[in-house]
């Protein structure tokens, strides 16, 4: 199990006070959000305004901050045309892409695999080795039947712990105030937060600064 403290990422920012913040604190992961329907979307003009600033920012702070894209069942022209538009270093999938979507996409791949209640662990862990084979990455998110993620529900850890491992994101539920439990008790490789740093809909710089505080194993 991988003891060291875990790689941060936080998504769905919409402002560049918050990517600012996040090169800053020298978080591992920033997501855009180029899903639709979802209330972090980034409309053209601004996914183009932050992404560009990140760019410079990271540069100039010699971060290694990776911006992170994700995408729900979008079109894979379109998808590939995105990553050169806002520079992208990883596509993270939310739907239903297969084997064969997957390796089309020209960046690497962050697959989120939505976990339901009860559900069966070695199928689970099939999944998982499946999607390794074309994907650099793995996010283990709760399902919703109505939202891709950021819904701020956690999933069973203890059912599925075995399956935290090297290059698997943990996300759903995660927040400042649960976090120093969690990594200290499974030991995350890395952790995926969005709704849980956030007041109001917004991304909250306190919310923000205590989640990475308390995410450090003791």
């Amino acid at each position: 199990m991988y003891k060291n403290n875990p790689k941060i990422k936080i998504c769905g920012i919409k402002e560049i006070r918050t990517a600012k913040l996040l090169v800053d604190l020298e978080v591992d992961f920033v997501g855009l959000n180029f899903i639709n329907n979802s209330s972090r979307y980034l409309n053209e003009k601004n996914a183009k305004h932050i992404s560009d600033y990140i760019d410079d920012y990271r540069k100039s702070k010699k971060s290694q901050i990776q911006k992170v894209g994700l995408f729900l069942n979008e079109k894979i022209e379109k998808l590939n045309h995105l990553t050169k538009i806002y520079n992208l270093d990883f596509v993270q999938l939310c739907g239903n892409e297969d084997i064969e979507y997957i390796s089309m996409v020209e960046k690497p791949v962050i697959k989120v695999v939505h976990i339901k209640k009860k559900m069966n662990f070695d199928e689970l862990k099939n999944n998982i080795k499946s999607f390794f084979s074309v994907s650099k990455y793995i996010i283990l998110d709760t399902f919703s039947k109505s939202s891709a993620g950021g819904t701020g529900e956690t999933f069973d850890w203890s059912e599925y712990k075995k399956l935290f491992n090297k290059n698997i994101f943990i996300a759903g539920g995660l927040n400042p105030d649960n976090i120093k439990d969690f990594s200290n008790s499974y030991l995350p490789w890395a952790i995926d937060v969005s709704s849980g740093v956030e007041s109001n809909k917004e991304k909250d710089p306190e919310k923000i600064n205590l989640f990475i505080k308390n995410s450090k194993i003791h």
